[in-house]
C-alpha cells in the first residue's frame, strides 16, 4: 500500500510480546518504525533486533521503557540518537549508548519532524513505563505496547487518529497490584473501552501474547474485530511486516466481516 501525501507511515517491524513462542506472523520483539518525509523513528529495541539497526536505518530510537524485549538490542550501543525517560536510560546505564536524550513527562519533543510526548502508564514498578503520543503534520497516534493501566485516558487519547497497544491477551486481565500500583498488562477488552470512552474509532494491537501468537490468525482477527464492535472501535491484530499509511482519512483495509488486505512485506 503507497502512503498518501503527508500521511505518518507505520511499519511494524515486531510484534511479538515477551514469550517464548514465535510464528510466521510474529516472530520479533514488538518494535514500530514511524516514517515520516525524511524522519525514520524506531520505537523499542528488544533483544531481537541485536546487530540488525544498521539494516533498519532509524535516524532516532525512542524507547517506552527498559525491559529486554524492549531495549536489549542496544546491548551493543546505537548508530544514532536514542530518546528515553531519565528513569529508563539509567536502567541502561550499562548500555555503550553515546547519544543519550531525555525525555521529560508530559512535555513534546520534536525528533526530526515527528513530535512525541512521553504519557506515564501503569505496567511495571521496576521498569516504568510511557505510551506516546505521536504526531506530524496533521496525524497524530498513540502508542502504548506495554500497559496495566492508562490514567487520564480522555486526555490521553484526545484527537488521535488511531491507538496501538497491548495485545499480551484478548479477554484475559494480566494485572495485579504491587505496593498498590497496578502492574502487567490490560487486556484488549479494556483497551478498547478506553477507546470508546475517548472517541477514539480506530485501534491495533502489537506485543501479542500466547493466544493470539498461537491461535490461528483468520479467527483471532475476527474475535478481535467482533470485540472492537461491541465498543464502536474498528480492531486488528498487527502482524511483522505490516506496514500502514496513518492520514486523518485513515482506515483499515478490507471490509469489517472479512480479513486483512494489507500485504505483508
Amino acid at each position: 500500500m503507497k502512503a498518501n501525501v503527508g500521511a505518518i507511515e507505520l511499519t511494524f517491524l515486531g510484534t511479538r510480546g515477551e514469550i517464548k513462542i514465535r510464528s510466521r506472523r510474529h516472530r520479533r520483539h514488538s518494535s514500530l518504525l514511524v516514517h515520516y518525509k525524511n524522519t525514520r523513528i524506531m520505537i523499542d529495541c528488544g533483544a531481537d533486533w541485536l546487530g540488525q539497526l544498521r539494516a533498519i536505518a532509524p535516524t532516532a530510537i525512542v524507547l517506552t521503557h527498559a525491559h529486554p524485549d524492549h531495549a536489549s538490542g542496544l546491548a551493543e550501543g546505537a548508530p544514532c540518537p536514542v530518546y528515553a525517560t531519565k528513569e529508563t536510560l539509567n536502567l541502561l546505564d550499562r548500555y555503550p549508548i553515546r547519544d543519550q536524550h531525555r525525555l521529560a513527562l508530559r512535555k513534546c519533543v520534536t525528533i526530526g519532524e515527528v513530535r512525541f510526548e512521553a504519557l506515564p502508564v501503569r505496567h511495571s514498578i521496576r521498569a516504568p513505563a510511557v505510551g506516546y503520543r505521536v504526531s506530524a503534520g496533521n496525524c497524530s497516534f498513540f502508542y502504548s505496547p506495554d500497559v496495566a493501566e492508562l490514567r487520564n485516558v480522555s486526555a490521553a487519547l484526545a484527537g488521535i487518529d488511531i491507538y496501538i497497544g497491548d495485545g499480551a491477551t484478548m479477554r484475559r486481565p494480566m494485572v495485579r497490584k504491587k505496593n498498590g500500583t497496578l502492574i502487567g498488562h490490560a487486556p484488549i477488552t479494556s483497551q478498547l473501552g478506553w477507546c470508546e470512552r475517548a472517541g477514539v474509532r480506530r485501534a491495533i494491537f502489537t506485543h501479542c501474547g500466547s493466544s493470539i501468537v498461537r491461535g490461528d490468525s483468520r479467527q483471532v482477527e475476527k474475535i478481535v474485530r467482533l470485540l472492537g464492535l461491541e465498543h464502536g472501535v474498528d480492531a486488528r491484530i498487527a502482524y511483522d511486516g505490516l506496514t500502514l499509511p496513518i492520514d486523518p482519512n485513515f482506515r483499515f483495509a478490507g471490509a469489517v466481516r472479512g480479513y486483512p488486505q494489507v500485504a505483508n512485506r
